[in-house]
């Protein structure tokens, strides 16, 4: 016996298969590995063909060295004869053990109402590989408009046959009171009478009496008037069996070229113009929705794009689709859809975008989700291009996602709202400026350019105070392009605080640069005390050198006389750093 960590379930060990039914469960692990790989890339994929190829032959050889190939299907496990070849694992809450994709199998046929999938001795190439693209269709998530009764069948398969559940079925029940029953009393269904508990949760299949589920009913049909030649009577028939076969055959190949979503917008066209109420176009704009979403999850951005204009010409407010919009957008699988967007051509990727553009708001999920589980730069880049647009007119609608524990998706969207600009994205920038990531604050910086000016220095002006090199050189390159006092001072604050000596030294060079491009006669004060700094105890500092370089610059008559004072200065420090400075202005 063995028991799962955590999950309280006791699990009977695995019987041992036959050789057969093992090389059937490595084919259904194999294949489920296969349709996973044929949901992300075009089915004229080398690769994929490749694949199917390879996947088709190894049925083929199982099928054909045994003989055919009979599989019951239950809703957790495929069987082989009463060899379990594919078994949902029991797993619980604390398992850290993933499904594997061949698991999904039991569920997915059993669902759509297969009970016995049967592969003959003479399969071939093309039916296997019909089989698998009915697979791989049939289990994408969310909404499908086939299941896989429907594709087999309109495949016409010859050498692989199905069991099905029966479309429709007839419950008898007893038309009597429950006291005195016999066993052979009549049925139907009486009004006012309730069926009892023992006819309601009988076994519904064959059973023997008048109760239950019956496959077989011949009770409504009239007995022949008479006989006829068997052989006679289809020799008359077949030249209008056949007319009638090829008409119909016909008829199959037209309606399964044709494209029904070129057909679909006239159509419902006919029906709001047959029945114009509030109810028939909300049916409409549901149909509508479904269908554009659908297109989404199968990655068919020209059906979507169709579907998405269809849309606006029934709802153009979105009032009676924005709700299902949201919800139906925000379970479609965005690391698949990243993923396929990945390995994407770039028109692919620029329909997919200029469509989350098209759906506005209720797009924005999805495309911040791609723009964060995408690994490739140019998808990012299309992503961050599509919600400048898709936010342009509402910034605030970002705000949500700079709370994103991922350093990187909040540095993206600072990135977008420097892109939108304006003093609409402040709020939003102040949010990202105390963001603990020095990556994040750079940008922030960055999309601070395209604030105005005197909304924005306050902020930057912040990033003063970091001792990142990088960070610090941002602030001060965005602070020098303003010509206005206001950032000398504040550069001047800093250089005057008691911590700048605790600075590192790269640090220290950045804020004495920025000052000298910015400096006026205004802190000609403030420079000299810098350079008078120590009194007589005055030593060699960088500080002293750079006050008294930046008088220089300045050149002022009253930043002159500062420096002919200090070459006159009882301390030796001082004088070196006046004579340093009016040797570099002599050398100009």
């Amino acid at each position: 016996m063995t028991i799962e960590p955590n999950s309280g379930r006791v699990e009977a060990p695995a019987r041992e298969l036959s050789p057969l039914a093992e090389l059937v469960a490595m084919w259904f692990k194999r294949l489920g590995r296969a349709i996973k790989t044929l949901r992300l890339y075009r089915s004229e994929n080398p690769f994929v063909v490749q694949l199917r190829e390879q996947i088709s032959q190894e049925i083929l050889d199982l099928v054909q060295r045994h003989g055919g190939m009979d599989l019951r299907v239950r809703p957790s496990e495929i069987l082989l004869e009463d060899q379990p070849v594919v078994r949902v694992k029991q797993r619980g809450p604390g398992s850290v053990i993933f499904p594997g994709p061949e698991e999904e199998f039991p569920f997915l046929l059993y669902r759509d109402g297969i009970r016995l999938l049967r592969f003959l001795p003479k399969l071939s190439t093309e039916e296997v590989g019909t089989f698998i693209e009915a697979m791989a269709i049939a289990g994408r998530r969310g909404l499908s408009q086939d299941d896989l009764v429907t594709l087999l069948w309109q495949a016409n398969l010859v050498h692989i046959q199905i069991e099905s559940v029966p479309l429709e079925q007839t419950i008898y029940l007893s038309s009597r009171p429950t006291e005195g029953r016999g066993r052979g009393s009549g049925r139907g269904l009486a009004f006012g009478w309730s069926p009892s508990g023992e006819e309601i949760h009988a076994d519904l299949g064959q059973v023997a009496g008048s109760q239950g589920l019956h496959k077989d009913n011949f009770d409504d049909w009239e007995l022949p008037g008479g006989s006829v030649d068997v052989v006679q009577a289809y020799a008359r028939l077949l030249p209008e069996m056949e007319t009638a076969l090829e008409q119909s055959q016909t008829e199959w190949v037209q309606e399964w070229v044709a494209d029904p979503q070129y057909e679909a917008p006239d159509v419902l066209r006919l029906l709001l113009s047959l029945d114009p109420s509030d109810e028939m176009r909300r049916a409409v704009v549901h149909s509508v929705v479904t269908w554009l979403v659908a297109s989404i999850e199968t990655y068919d951005w020209s059906a979507a794009q169709r579907a998405l204009e269809l849309l606006v010409e029934f709802d153009p407010e979105r009032a009676l689709s924005l709700d299902e919009l949201n919800a139906s957008l925000a379970e479609i699988d965005t690391e698949s859809c990243a993923e396929h967007l990945d390995e994407s051509e770039p028109l692919d990727q620029a329909r997919f975008f200029a469509l989350m553009v098209g759906l506005g708001r209720p797009a924005l999920g999805l495309a911040v989700a791609v723009m964060a589980q995408a690994r490739r730069s140019r998808t990012r880049a299309a992503s961050l291009t599509a919600l400048a647009y898709l936010c342009r007119d509402c910034p605030e609608t970002l705000e949500p996602h700079l709370a994103d524990t991922r350093w990187y998706v909040v540095r993206n969207i600072v990135f977008v709202l420097g892109q939108i600009g304006g003093h609409e994205v402040l709020g939003q920038l102040t949010t990202a400026a105390h963001h603990p990531e020095l990556r994040v604050r750079r940008q922030v910086v960055l999309a601070l350019g395209s604030v105005p000016p005197d909304e924005r220095r306050p902020l930057v002006a912040e990033q003063l105070d970091s001792d990142d090199p990088r960070l610090l050189s941002a602030a001060l390159n965005m602070l020098a392009r303003d010509d206005d006092p206001e950032v000398g001072r504040q550069i001047l604050a800093r250089i005057t605080a008691p911590s700048f000596e605790r600075r590192r030294e790269t640090s220290q060079h950045a804020l004495f640069a920025a000052l000298a491009e910015v400096a006026d006669d205004s802190m000609v004060p403030a420079l000299d005390e810098l350079l008078r700094a120590g009194g007589w105890f005055a030593q060699p500092t960088y500080t002293r050198s750079a006050a008294a370089l930046i008088l220089c610059r300045i050149g002022t008559d009253r930043a002159l006389a500062v420096l002919e004072t200090g070459l006159r200065d009882r301390s030796e420090a001082v004088r070196n750093a006046c004579l340093e400075a009016m040797d570099s202005r002599s050398r100009l």
